[in-house]
């Protein structure tokens, strides 16, 4: 048993973290960082709460550290835990650098640690799908795929660090890293990138709307997202030489989670109605509609896979290494807007 220990019980322990890994039967949640309080013990009421980071990292009990802590303390205690001879699994964005990523990685390799970036939405329902839908080769040459996370928020949250102009902050780095990481992970590298992002809510604010378009050598993807879209469209879309596919409705398994619904119970991940896809195949009589069902979300094998490459059971499927190239796509579409131009990456 892998005893864990998470660096804030707050949206992400609570909701995703803290019950992902009290769901993996190799995994023990056994320290919760909580510097003023200890509601947490209202969850899971076996966990430790530790007043400091440094009680975590000086317990020999404790193999893994997860850093689910703002953006701009993600390197500082990844480093510490590390060095304290822990497994880490980091919450997106990896880092605000490449060079503190770069530092980061060898450290692990030189730790002879896993380091782990938590970038879930890979088991979601419309990456798996369009993951399906990619390898299936149904829509022939592919030329244009656009991913959407839309929403609308008019409001100004407490979370100064998303929403103040800062490092790291705003929808971009907060939102567009998961479309990144889905895009990288089925398309690889890109060619060359243009980036238009503007703050919608007000001038001093973090980003809050982008339009980022990726070249590859024979496609475009076009990665979009508005904190004012009340008619929300398909959440993908892709367009090939042989026929077209829309993606439309949202993953459940956060709200479930935020529902109390863990995964292995009944109805978990189970989406509903408005959770489809259609394909449209060009054919000599005309085309042809067909409504395609969405693959099923699966959170649960994040830890599953931690844990098992951990045992050397298993390949790591989440390494630093991937989510350093995200990083880099981030910073290369900060540039791009910055410069008004379409840069080469």
């Amino acid at each position: 048993m892998l005893n864990v220990a998470l660096c804030s019980y707050g949206m992400s322990g609570k909701v995703f973290h803290a019950p992902l890994i009290a769901a993996e039967p190799q995994l023990h949640l056994h320290t919760i960082l909580q510097r003023s309080s200890d509601s947490a013990l209202a969850d899971f009421p076996d966990a430790i709460i530790a007043k400091s980071f440094d009680e975590i990292l000086s317990n020999p009990d404790i193999h893994i550290v997860v850093v689910n802590t703002p953006n701009e303390f993600h390197f500082s205690m990844t480093k510490a835990a590390l060095l304290a001879g822990k497994h880490v699994v980091t919450e997106k964005p990896f880092t605000l650098s490449l060079h503190e990523g770069e530092e980061l990685i060898a450290l692990a390799q030189q730790q002879q640690k896993i380091l782990a970036v938590f970038h879930n939405k890979r088991l979601e329902t419309d990456h798996l799908t369009v993951q399906k839908i990619l390898t299936s080769g149904s829509l022939g040459r592919v030329v244009e795929i656009e991913w959407h996370y839309d929403r609308y928020r008019n409001n100004i949250t407490h979370k100064l660090w998303k929403e103040d102009k800062l490092p790291g902050a705003g929808t971009w780095w907060d939102l567009g890293v998961h479309m990144l990481d889905s895009m990288l992970t089925l398309l690889g590298r890109p060619q060359a990138v243009n980036a238009d992002m503007r703050s919608l809510r007000r001038a001093e604010g973090s980003t809050d709307y982008f339009n980022v378009c990726f070249h590859y050598p024979d496609t475009r993807v076009l990665l979009r997202s508005s904190t004012f879209v009340s008619a929300k469209g398909a959440t993908v879309s892709i367009h090939g030489d042989k026929g077209s596919f829309l993606k439309f409705g949202q993953d459940v398994q956060e709200q479930q989670l935020m529902n109390g619904i863990r995964p292995y119970q009944t109805g978990w991940a189970n989406h509903g109605t408005d959770n489809i896809g259609t394909l449209v195949i060009q054919q000599e009589s005309g085309a042809h509609k067909a409504q395609i069902e969405s693959e099923r979300g699966c959170y649960e094998l994040f830890y599953h896979n931690i844990a098992d490459a951990i045992y050397g059971k298993d390949t790591l499927r989440f390494p630093a290494q991937q989510a350093l190239l995200a990083v880099e796509m981030l910073l290369a579409a900060d540039e791009s807007n910055r410069l008004q131009k379409t840069i080469s990456v």
